[in-house]
């Protein structure tokens, strides 16, 4: 029986020629896929470590913040029991008077109250009348004690490592995105390998390029090396 036409050469060798250009296509958009997600993927653990370090210098803030408060509820308290010993010192007379006087300012001082350095004089010789307490002036004094400390509350910043992770979770979900886009032209690459009509192959593997294209753009000039 004899055997069927030939395809001619040239058509067979267009048609080759297709078939390796879009099975090339077709890699790259998927190693580009890949890319984007081994980038993704990579700086994603950095976004991790920022929401850790924001949560661990939240907590240093706010245990700063309630020490402080305790502390300032504490010489309230005290300057309370200050000026309670002062009117009892009031209904004495002479060394029993001073002697309640000086007790309680060193109480006082002891507490926290006053600084022990500036009313060194009146531990000896208190003053008849209860010296004023400026609860706003030792707030200040103590948030100046915690911003010498090494790991000072003043120094840490949780906003910028929340921003800095929030920024990464836009960069990741571009860059899924952007893999999503690239891998979008696959299937136009297929269909242009089926495609019967060279010209419709042509318009299939052209609209596969544009959306390459622009998955690839965005995801290099926007997400991957921001």
């Amino acid at each position: 029986m004899p055997a069927g036409p030939a395809a001619p050469p040239a058509h067979r060798r267009r048609g080759l020629n297709r078939a390796w250009t879009v099975a090339f296509l077709i890699g790259l958009a998927t190693v580009t896929a890949t890319g984007f997600g081994w980038r993704a993927a990579q700086i994603g653990s950095t976004a991790a470590y920022d929401d850790r370090q924001s949560i661990g210098e939240t907590v240093r803030v706010e245990q700063a913040t309630v020490e402080r408060s305790v502390a300032l509820e504490t010489i309230a308290r005290a300057y309370a029991r200050y000026r309670a010993d002062y009117a009892r010192a009031a209904s004495l007379r002479g060394a029993q008077a001073g002697a309640v006087r000086r007790a309680a300012l060193r109480r006082a001082a002891g507490a926290g109250v006053f600084d022990t350095f500036a009313i060194s004089t009146d531990l000896l010789h208190p003053r008849r009348a209860p010296r004023p307490l400026d609860l706003a002036e030792r707030e200040r004094t103590l948030v100046a004690q915690q911003s010498t400390a090494l790991d000072a509350p003043a120094a840490l910043d949780p906003d910028r490592w929340a921003h800095a992770a929030d920024a990464i979770r836009v960069r990741t979900n571009g860059l899924t995105r952007c893999a999503f886009v690239a891998l979008l032209a696959v299937p136009l690459y297929t269909l242009a390998q089926l495609a019967a009509r060279r010209s419709w192959a042509v318009a299939l593997a052209v609209a596969g390029l544009v959306v390459y294209l622009t998955g690839l753009v965005a995801g290099l000039a926007t997400y991957f090396w921001a």
